[in-house]
């Protein structure tokens, strides 16, 4: 069963004394902001990167983005972190938020160098930003990759302009001891987004090289070095590097794939239960993640708003919030939250707030409810998660994840090859990863024509070497006439076979 909260219950989880962390006093104008919690919020490890996290974290879309009357989008941050919030992201594409975020670090004291500096609160807070700019450097009439409304040309760029906004003025500047704790290399789609951003990782400090990828550039910044040429001041001004995407769950395992040095930490991705009705990333990319352990934080839970009648397009302007706490006759707000966070491997979620209220109702207040549904010591059931994905169809449909792509169904295991071995008549096959549907992929079945050789356990792919299995019984007399070839099966029963391939 879900872990349900009464009114009273999320009402207390938001009111009383400060707890044990306690933040300074928010004066003036802005004390009506001020709603610290009387005890601390479930947290979980973030993967490995070595930090705990709140098991809902806010996300920079939706109002804090948005220039509003009475600055709520900056509320909106204040109220967050006075709630003990720790996970807090958005992105340099999201208009005005990054913005929005100074506002409130200026009334929390949040600011490096400034009177009053609240290190230790700034400490606790995990703050990460994005970059959809894929290149770090550019030469010789080389042309960055990736696009971005902010005019800037390469992730570089896309990271002073954060700090500038989060910290500093807004105009480039900033104050020494200002830093990330997350930069996410944003939207990846297409495996040229994936080639992009690894361009140069062999050799970074190679001058002769037209482009040099978001990734090398990110880790000079991480790790204080200069191999890239970007970093001559050898400034450590990020923490960790992550990755993100919407669409597509072959580009982002494809990224963690190549990742062989684990520099990537995070990814933020899609889970909600329409997920199985697309191109799945629950039996795709988050299962990779987790082998990985990465820290995995689960997005788009009510779909954009699309759950709860919103357009199914991305939100540009204000008024594109849904106006309520979930909507009657509805799959409740706190199902698709702990559907989410139930997944596993999922250390956290984040979600838009498109309504407050200073009485901290939660039948009025976003950020109250879902603070409280995500105060769950147990992860729901898979039977319960199937539950929500049943209900959700019915109540809301199966074509709400408009940036997602369509469903692939169970696809076969590709790039067989089978080889014989040296001094001997044993047959070595190989293949690269099947990808799986809406059920996940349980096992690998080996087939010498059509004779059944092996049964081997799934497990995700999690470098670009390939699948092995030596097959020490092929008939010495027949290797010539032999064929091999490698079958998918998922949980549903499905199969997927590859093409066949003659020993070489």
């Amino acid at each position: 069963m879900g872990h349900t909260y009464s009114r009273r219950d999320a009402m207390r989880l938001m009111q009383g004394a400060a707890m044990a962390t306690t933040f300074l006093p928010v004066a003036g104008r802005h004390r009506a902001w001020s709603h610290p919690v009387d005890r601390p919020l479930m947290t979980r490890p973030l993967g490995r990167t070595g930090r705990e996290v709140t098991t809902f974290g806010l996300a920079g879309g939706n109002k804090v983005m948005w220039d509003l009357p009475g600055d709520e989008g900056v509320e909106i941050v204040v109220k967050a972190i006075r709630a003990g919030i720790t996970y807090l992201e958005t992105a340099n594409n999201y208009q005005l938020s990054q913005r929005n975020y100074n506002k409130a670090f200026r009334i929390l004291h949040l600011i490096p160098g400034e009177p009053g500096y609240d290190a230790a609160l700034r400490g606790r807070l995990f703050l990460g930003t994005k970059t959809s700019l894929r290149t770090a450097v550019a030469r010789g009439g080389a042309q960055p990759v990736g696009r971005a409304g902010s005019g800037m040309k390469t992730c570089v760029e896309d990271l002073h302009r954060a700090l500038s906004q989060f910290f500093g003025d807004g105009q480039g500047n900033y104050p020494d001891g200002a830093y990330l704790d997350l930069m996410q290399i944003h939207s990846l789609t297409h495996e040229r987004d994936v080639d992009a951003a690894f361009e140069g990782m062999e050799n970074p400090g190679d001058k002769t090289l037209p482009r040099i990828g978001a990734l090398a550039g990110l880790i000079d910044f991480r790790d204080g070095t200069n191999y890239t040429g970007v970093n001559p001041g050898q400034k450590k001004l990020i923490r960790h590097i992550g990755i993100t995407g919407h669409e597509n769950p072959t580009a982002h395992m494809e990224a963690m794939r190549r990742d062989t040095r684990n520099d990537l930490e995070t990814l933020l991705v899609v889970i909600n239960p329409n997920d199985r009705h697309y191109f799945c990333h629950q039996t795709n990319s988050v299962p990779l993640a987790a082998a990985k352990n990465m820290g995995i934080i689960g997005m788009k839970v009510f779909a954009d708003g699309a759950f709860y009648g919103l357009e199914k397009r991305y939100a540009g302007r204000p008024g594109q919030s849904v106006p309520t706490v979930g909507q009657p006759g509805k799959v409740p707000h706190t199902d698709f939250l702990q559907y989410t966070l139930s997944a596993p491997g999922v250390s956290t979620l984040i979600a838009g707030i498109g309504l407050i209220d200073r009485s901290n109702d939660p039948s009025r207040d976003q950020l109250v409810a879902d603070l409280a549904a995500c105060q769950m010591p147990e992860a729901l059931s898979e039977a319960r998660r199937r539950q929500i994905e049943v209900r959700t169809a019915e109540l809301h449909g199966i074509d709400n994840n408009f940036f997602q792509r369509p469903p692939s169904g169970l696809l076969p295991p590709h790039t067989v090859t089978a080889q014989i071995e040296a001094g001997g008549p044993a047959v070595r096959v190989r293949w690269n990863t099947a990808l799986a549907g809406g059920d996940p992929i349980v096992r690998y079945e080996i087939y010498r024509r059509d004779t059944l050789v092996a049964s081997i356990p799934y497990a995700p792919q999690m470098t670009p070497e390939p699948f092995s299995y030596l097959d020490r019984d092929a008939p010495a007399s027949q290797l010539g006439g032999l064929w091999y070839r490698v079958r998918a099966v998922d949980s549903g029963g499905r199969t997927a076979d590859s093409i066949s391939a003659k020993p070489a």
